[in-house]
């Protein structure tokens, strides 16, 4: 019976230290992440902590060259914001998909500074690269 209690006391101790590292890790990404490009914001991305780390994007309707570089901003048709789901930390990265009706994409964003990252879009159709965004 000790044995038991025992086992269910460090089953207990040992989710909480970790539910307390993933709410650290979810406060390293939240807030308001802005890209900008020829000094205009070009996406917005929210995201709040709490029992899971949620948020949506708004934006991001953009135009890459051969090499993947940024060349245009269009506003988007529907300036409604997407979901972001199925978001997990591990260590300086943040792994999400983005939906928009059917349609879902897997990103990434990773912290380069303390408020600073780079978006990563992991399915896209072309090659992108990595969009710098700043926290509000």
């Amino acid at each position: 019976m000790r044995k038991r209690c025992l086992s269910i006391l460090l089953l207990l101790t040992a989710a909480q230290v970790l539910s307390a590292q993933s709410a650290a890790d979810q406060q390293r990404f939240a807030g308001t992440w802005e890209a900008r490009f020829k000094g205009a914001v070009i996406c917005t991305i929210k995201l709040k902590s709490g029992e899971k780390l949620t948020g949506e994007t708004q934006g991001c309707n953009i135009q890459v060259n051969e090499a993947g570089d940024l060349t245009e901003s269009t506003p988007p048709e529907n300036n409604e914001p997407s979901a972001i789901v199925n978001a997990r930390v591990d260590g300086d990265k943040l792994s999400f998909e983005i939906t928009d009706g059917d349609d879902t994409m897997k990103c990434e964003l990773t912290l380069t500074a303390e408020s600073r990252a780079e978006l990563r879009f992991v399915d896209a159709p072309v090659k992108i690269k990595p969009i710098r965004f700043e926290r509000r």
